[in-house]
């Protein structure tokens, strides 16, 4: 089949993964043009590969070429170019968050709807193998008594919070959404109240470390550790059930399954780039006119979270959501 034009807008560290990948792997889609702010870094990857050049991402958007486009750029620039992208009838396909607060993603979402356009998001520890088997696993454990997530990070000496794009927000919405989002798709159920404890190394920095207690419509507790305080990496998800608990690393790719008997089962899981898979989700999507498999929506649940967890910690009391 023909493949489907992209528009990648930013091409920094992240984006750069997504121009990879589009260049030398088959996704579904062609990339046909990129916009940076780099103009002498534009210029260089389109004379290289060849692909056109927008130095200034309207005009991206309003090449008639482009079906759908990438937006890989700061938070605080998703909301202008998503609705941009909207209005010009293009697919989207949204880096996580989908924008830096509730507010802005159910513009996006609304906008959307609206205009019958499609819009994913790119919530790729869906994606990861261990967290799949784990789902293959989790029905096998009888009743769920609670969720653990983990996911700490290497500090750093140069915070995100110091660019203008992350002031106030450090590890919850750099990558600690993916947790948020987790929670969603394991348990699959909604959340209906948030506990958080959070900590910034100073009064104007973002936040380094966050606890949190997630409570679902059905009453299952679900805890979330997210932290850039120590060093080296732990990325777990655990589901203690009546009959066995097992947890997934999705560093290690691991799965390991304790059953009663204290019966240990491990399954190793070949890393994989998730990336790869959400562009061919996405590109497929689009072809078959069929629903997006991380929609808008789900973006917008995962930062309903965010800020839910943001007010509970400004405030010391749990936060119910509707």
């Amino acid at each position: 089949m023909k493949p489907i034009p992209l528009g990648l807008i930013g091409v920094g560290r992240h984006g750069s993964r997504y121009l990879h990948h589009l260049l030398s792997i088959e996704t579904g889609g062609k990339l046909i043009a990129i916009s940076r702010k780099n103009m002498e870094e534009g210029i260089r990857l389109a004379t290289e590969y060849p692909l056109r050049f927008y130095p200034n991402y309207h005009d991206l958007l309003a090449d008639p070429a482009i079906q759908a486009v990438l937006i890989v750029t700061p938070p605080s620039l998703h909301l202008p170019i998503a609705l941009e992208a909207i209005q010009h009838g293009k697919a989207v396909l949204l880096e996580k968050p989908l924008a830096l607060n509730q507010i802005q993603s159910s513009q996006i979402v609304e906008a959307a709807t609206k205009a019958k356009v499609p819009v994913m998001t790119a919530q790729t520890l869906r994606y990861e193998p261990a967290i799949r088997q784990l789902q293959a696993f989790a029905s096998s454990l009888g009743q769920w008594q609670y969720l653990v997530c983990t996911m700490r990070f290497e500090s750093r000496s140069a915070l995100p919070g110091k660019n203008p794009s992350w002031i106030n927000y450090g590890a919850l919405m750099e990558f600690g959404i993916h947790l948020l989002d987790l929670v969603r798709v394991l348990t699959q159920d909604e959340i209906h109240s948030v506990s958080a404890d959070i900590s910034r190394p100073g009064a104007d920095d973002p936040e380094n470390r966050a606890f949190i207690k997630l409570v679902t419509q059905k009453g299952l507790p679900c805890y979330l550790d997210i932290s850039r305080v120590s060093q080296g990496r732990v990325t777990r998800a655990e589901i203690m059930g009546s009959y066995g608990q097992a947890f997934a690393d999705w560093t290690t790719n691991i799965v390991r399954k304790i059953s009663m008997g204290n019966e240990i089962l491990d399954h190793s899981c070949p890393p994989s780039a998730t990336l790869i898979e959400v562009l061919r989700d996405f590109c497929q999507a689009i072809r078959t006119g069929g629903p997006m498999p991380v929609t808008a929506e789900d973006g917008l649940r995962a930062v309903e979270l965010a800020d839910a967890c943001y007010r509970s910690a400004q405030t010391g009391k749990p936060v119910f959501l509707n």
